[in-house]
């Protein structure tokens, strides 16, 4: 009835076979959903020193591994290539800002994420260690000011199995 997926494509040199797997396994009527990054979305609030250039070279990571960090944007054309009937597509919102009390969570995940890249950003020169590691303590301290904000949306598309 439901194959789903979620922040797995952008990870793949090749998701639109997997998303055609998905529809070959749901039933006539079955659904569709893909849930992936469009990495472009996120926003930082006052921007903290250094992050537009760790956030670019995070981009270009996936890239040089062969991924795609703006994969959410294409999600109703896989969709559709697939053979699916798209139904619905959105953007869920995972924002935060200083004073919620789930704040510090969104932003050492953040970090957490954006630290899992460390080897291959440096290794790959785009950017290097030292700037890497201002960044992630510039980062550290933005999220103690009072008007720290994170905007950021996961695209969301879903379909069905014609028939």
């Amino acid at each position: 009835d439901l194959a789903h997926t979620r922040f797995l494509l952008e990870h793949l040199r090749e998701p639109a076979p997997v998303v055609r797997e998905m529809l070959r396994a749901v039933r006539p009527g079955g659904r569709i959903i893909l849930e992936d990054d469009d990495h472009d979305l996120m926003r930082l609030w006052p921007e903290p020193p250094g992050f537009t250039a760790l956030w670019q070279a995070y981009q270009r990571g996936y890239e040089y591994l062969g991924n795609d960090p703006t994969v959410g944007r294409r999600l109703v054309s896989m969709l559709v290539d697939a053979g699916a009937e798209p139904t619905r597509n959105a953007l869920v919102f995972f924002g935060s800002c200083a004073g919620e009390p789930h704040f510090p969570h969104y932003v050492e995940n953040l970090i957490g994420v954006i630290n899992g890249a460390r080897a291959t950003v440096v290794e790959a020169g785009l950017l290097d260690a030292a700037s890497f590691d201002e960044a992630i303590a510039s980062l550290r301290e933005w999220c103690h000011g009072a008007t720290a904000t994170i905007w950021y949306a996961v695209a969301w598309a879903e379909g069905c199995r014609p028939g």
